[in-house]
């Protein structure tokens, strides 16, 4: 028997199932490959937003460090910065100074609300 130049016999019903099967499985093969480049895209867009949070809270404390070091750097090198602090923050007074503190000053740089007129009591 020579098959080289004769044609196999065929099923057409086996070869549209073969086509069909191919074709559901590229289907879904590209139905796998979207869902997990959507879920990587929604954990990369996550990590990146985390990021951006962990970089401001960085930033956040590079300027407090900053802050707090050339607050050292003046209590080192300022004597009267010393004495303004602890005017401040302590109430220290040198000799012969009267100190007056004023709880409450806070409130007094807001206005005080307007009186309302007096209701009448009632009996």
């Amino acid at each position: 028997m020579d098959f080289e130049g004769s044609e196999s016999p065929a099923n057409p019903q086996t070869e549209k199932f073969l086509v069909w099967a191919s074709v559901l499985l590229f289907f879904g093969v590209l139905g796998f490959v979207y869902s997990t480049y959507q879920s990587e895209q929604e954990r990369l867009a996550a990590l990146q937003a985390n990021e951006e949070q962990k970089e401001k809270n960085f930033n956040s404390l590079e300027r407090q460090r900053e802050q707090t070091a050339r607050y050292i750097d003046r209590f080192s090198r300022d004597p009267e910065f010393v004495r303004d602090q602890a005017r401040e923050r302590l109430g220290v007074a040198e000799e012969g100074e009267v100190v007056i503190r004023v709880d409450g000053a806070s409130s007094l740089s807001q206005p005080a609300p307007a009186n309302s007129p007096a209701k009448p009591a009632s009996p």
